[in-house]
């Protein structure tokens, strides 16, 4: 759940980067060292008729004092690892991601559904053994292709890729950038970092069984979900927070 509402991130990243990304000791790359270099022949999304309506993948995320959204708009620092499966669908505006998060040595399971057309989403979880669907206002958009700016081609092990930032993410808080592969235009992984005087932080995320189309069957709630209890942010938090610690 974190991933959605940082990006949202589009996501994020821990990979082996090519000689051109050369890692730091504080693990910050300067991606706008690699603009305008000689040779660099973008292959993916040149135009919007290019974009996917849609994609699903599975994912795992880690993330270190990683900037993300608090209910009231202001940006917080977070450590975590997150992972599951996310299902997007452009065109229709939905969002589906089933998520295993792990913060502070509680892990936290649950699916969360996000729809633009009411601007709603659902959150399903389970605890101490009972099952909760919560429904809250959606407060950030389904993520999309179209602000994506092309940067260089880079390499992620051998894998020859489209390196692209995503501008003016958390009110300009965080830099991130999506590695794509070359030759299907499949993602392969992302990298946010945190900036503009925020704390330093960083998250890193990798790509599994990439499909560029929604799965529409991701999109039906539950039955639990159709009578949802609308629940604020702080609340859920608060309900979070009741779940046992894993020792």
């Amino acid at each position: 759940m974190k991933l959605l509402l940082s990006l949202i991130l589009i996501f994020t990243i821990a990979f082996n980067y090519g000689e051109s990304l050369k890692v730091g000791l504080n693990n910050n790359i300067d991606y706008s060292k690699l603009e305008n270099q000689v040779n660099q022949q973008q292959q993916c999304f040149t135009s919007s008729s290019s974009f996917p309506t849609g994609y699903s993948t599975s994912f795992v995320q880690i993330a270190f004092n990683a900037n993300t959204p608090t209910s009231n708009g202001d940006i917080t620092q977070t450590s975590y690892m997150e992972s599951g499966t996310v299902d997007i669908d452009f065109v229709g505006g939905q969002l589906y991601v089933d998520f295993e998060m792990d913060t502070e040595n509680s892990v936290t399971k649950g699916k969360l559904w996000g729809f633009s057309g009411n601007n709603t989403q659902y959150v399903n979880i389970e605890l101490n053994g009972n099952e909760y669907c919560f429904q809250q206002p959606l407060t950030y958009s389904v993520p999309n292709f179209n602000n994506l700016k092309y940067v260089s081609d880079a390499e992620i092990g051998s894998v020859e890729c489209d390196l692209f930032m995503y501008p003016n993410i958390l009110g300009n808080s965080t830099n991130q950038y999506l590695f794509v592969d070359k030759t299907d235009c499949s993602l392969i992984s992302a990298s946010a970092q945190n900036s503009n005087g925020t704390p330093s932080g960083n998250s890193l995320t990798n790509f599994y069984y990439y499909e560029p189309s929604a799965d529409s069957s991701y999109f039906q709630l539950p039955s639990i979900c159709l009578n949802s209890i609308s629940l604020s942010q702080p609340k859920l938090k608060s309900l979070l927070n009741k779940i046992p610690k894993i020792h």
